[in-house]
Parts: C-alpha cells; sequence; structure tokens
C-alpha cells in the first residue's frame, strides 16, 4: 500500500515559482507512481496585486483552510505532511497554526521554504521541534542555521521540465543566430526590486553601441511601478528599443526564449531564492546576466552561463554583456548543463528519496 502524503502549501493561481514548483511536484509522474498525495492551497489570493494586503478574504480563508485541513487530517490520514511554509512575518504566524494543527494529530511534518529570514525565537524553536526542513541551496542555510543543525536540512535544487527536444534545439540555434539585432530579455513579475528598471539603465548603456532590442514580459504589481517604467523608458529615449510585451505564458513564452540571445535579471527580490526563469533561459541554451542575489550564483556557477555582478551594479553587468556580445556563445553546453544539473526529474527524484526518508521522522 502506498504511504499518504498530503501536500500543504502555495500552488497557482497567482505563478510564481514556489506555486510552480509545488504544483510540478504534486502532479509530478514518479511522485504519484510512489505515493497517493492530496493537496490543500494555503495561499488565499489570486493574482499579484493581492500580495501583502490584508482583506476579508484571506481572514475567512484561514477558517477555509483549518478545516480542509482537519478533514485531511482525520479522514485521509496522512503518513507525512509536506509543509512549504513561509518563515518571517504575519505569513509564518499565520500559517504555523497549521502545522500546530499538524502536531495536535502527531502528524509528521517535512518543511519546506523558498523564502529567506529565519530568526530564532522560542516560538519557532517549537514550530520547528522534531522536523526536518528542505531549502533550495546550500548557500541559503545561513538563513535557517539559527533553528536548524545541518544534519537536519535536505537541498533540493528547483527543477522544471525539458519542454524541447534536442532536434527542435538544433532548429532554435539555427534561426537564433541569424538574428539582425540582439535579442535582450527581462521576464518576471514587473516588481521593482526585479530589476526592471535597472534594465533599462543597461539598455541606456548599451544604445548607440550596439544594435539591440530588449523585450519586457511580465505583470505590473501595481500602478507606481508601472509608472516609474515608463517615464524612465521615455526619459531614455529607448520607446523604439525597449518593448513592454505584457505576461507571457505558454507557447508565447517559447516563442519569446526562442528568439533570445540573453536573459537580462537583475533582481534584488528580498525573498529571491532560486528563480525559474533562469532555469528556463538555460534550458534554451540562453546565458544569463543577474545579480547575486539568494543562490543565483550556484545556478550560474560558469563563465559560459552568463555573468553575475554584486547586487546593484549595473554597469558591470552591462560592460560584461558587450564583451559577450562580441564572443561566440555555445548554446548547446547551456542546454547540456541544464539537463543535467535542473531538468524537473533530478528534483524529483531527490524529493522522492526525502520523502521516504522523512517518512521516518520521529514525531
Amino acid at each position: 500500500m502506498k504511504k499518504k502524503i498530503l501536500f500543504l502549501g502555495r500552488f497557482p493561481p497567482p505563478v510564481h515559482g514556489a506555486s510552480l514548483m509545488n504544483e510540478s511536484y504534486f502532479k509530478g509522474k514518479e511522485m504519484n507512481s510512489h505515493f497517493e498525495l492530496r493537496r490543500i492551497k494555503i495561499n488565499y489570493f489570486d493574482n499579484l496585486k493581492e500580495m501583502g494586503s490584508v482583506n476579508l478574504k484571506k481572514f475567512f480563508g484561514i477558517f477555509v483552510v483549518f478545516f480542509k485541513l482537519l478533514k485531511e487530517l482525520i479522514i485521509f490520514k496522512p503518513d507525512l505532511v509536506f509543509f512549504e511554509i513561509p518563515i518571517k512575518g504575519i505569513a509564518f504566524l499565520r500559517d504555523s497554526l497549521f502545522a500546530l494543527e499538524c502536531k495536535m494529530f502527531r502528524k509528521k511534518i517535512l518543511f519546506q521554504t523558498h523564502t529567506k529570514g529565519l530568526k530564532n525565537t522560542a516560538y519557532k524553536r517549537f514550530i520547528f521541534k522534531n522536523s526536518k526542513m528542505i531549502i533550495l541551496s546550500p548557500l541559503l542555510y545561513h538563513e535557517i542555521s539559527e533553528i536548524f543543525d545541518k544534519e537536519d536540512v535536505y537541498f533540493v535544487a528547483n527543477g522544471i521540465k525539458d519542454e524541447i527536444s534536442d532536434k527542435e534545439f538544433i532548429k532554435i540555434i539555427e534561426q537564433r543566430v541569424k538574428n539582425k539585432e540582439i535579442q535582450l530579455l527581462f521576464l518576471s513579475n514587473m516588481y521593482e526590486t526585479k530589476g526592471p528598471l535597472d534594465v533599462l539603465k543597461i539598455c541606456n548603456y548599451l544604445n548607440g553601441k550596439i544594435k539591440f532590442k530588449c523585450s519586457f514580459a511580465g505583470n505590473f504589481p501595481d500602478k507606481e511601478i508601472e509608472k516609474k517604467w515608463f517615464s524612465l523608458r521615455k526619459e531614455f529615449g529607448l520607446n523604439e528599443k525597449c518593448i513592454y510585451l505584457g505576461p507571457k505564458y505558454g507557447d508565447d513564452k517559447e516563442e519569446l526564449l526562442k528568439n533570445t540571445n540573453f536573459l537580462i535579471f537583475p533582481t534584488q527580490y528580498e525573498n529571491e531564492s532560486f528563480p525559474l526563469v533562469i532555469l528556463e533561459s538555460l534550458m534554451f541554451g540562453i546565458p544569463v546576466l543577474s545579480y547575486d542575489t539568494g543562490a543565483i550564483r550556484e545556478i550560474v556557477s560558469k563563465k559560459y552561463l552568463g555573468y553575475i555582478s554584486k547586487a546593484g551594479n549595473w554597469e558591470e553587468l552591462a560592460k560584461v554583456l558587450i564583451k559577450k556580445i562580441k564572443e561566440k556563445q555555445d548554446y548547446k553546453r547551456i542546454r547540456d548543463y541544464f539537463k543535467k544539473n535542473y531538468n524537473f526529474e533530478v528534483a524529483e527524484n531527490k524529493l522522492i528519496d526525502i520523502f521516504e526518508k522523512g517518512l521516518k521522522i520521529d514525531k
């Protein structure tokens, strides 16, 4: 008989790294062949503009999740609860209620976090007592080291499904090298801390030095950053060079990536850990230029994969980009690196192995 795993965490919508990974794991073919799975979504909003806000929908959502969890604990009776939990702020206080609920039923809990900033308090030590934690990279261990010893921590890097065949990739490269202008791409939700304004500064530096076009694909979370972005683009005179496309998903996003020469992702987002957009770019053989945020330098760990500068140093990225544009990029080598390290099956099999170990955790 299969062991029962209850997934407790964030799921789409809205679409972001943690919700996508939870969805992928929950629907994973190997995962479902090993375990009987159920899930409860603990995010109470459907779009990014609601993130961080306080409203009645979220308030009542707590009660909805509480009783859904109660039902699963009584009827489904999971052998293990896989809890993707935020580890700071009001979100942690809210979601620790569900951890306590699981503890009341003496359920084994395996935590995972995609966020940063776990501080050492008696309350948090109690919540995480006799539990293990999964994080995305050894580079992020310092974020939880006040609570968890290293022997209680597992490392599982994000992974994404390989959406293209090697035959398709050859055709993509044949077309990409014919670009008359260098195609740059910023692909992310357009939070200011994700770097869309820094990309405009990089483009302003490049203007007149090389022929390029830069596409921006993503949602603006609010009117303030939208106004800032369009104002700065106008100030730099980049209306023809920098094109805002809005959010792109599925086939539309694939078409963008197929035609891209470089991904520019100068993020300083406080919770940035292991961005999927970088993995998507590597899958398409695209070199990445980014900041040393979260575990990004673990992903872009080789010179041929791109370049990582100190956070905020957009000018260094711009200078390096000019040099790289003049060099021949080894797109196939980049894709091979992705297949070996960040294909979804690699992450899924690691998590399955950890679940097997987690079933042996003392309650």
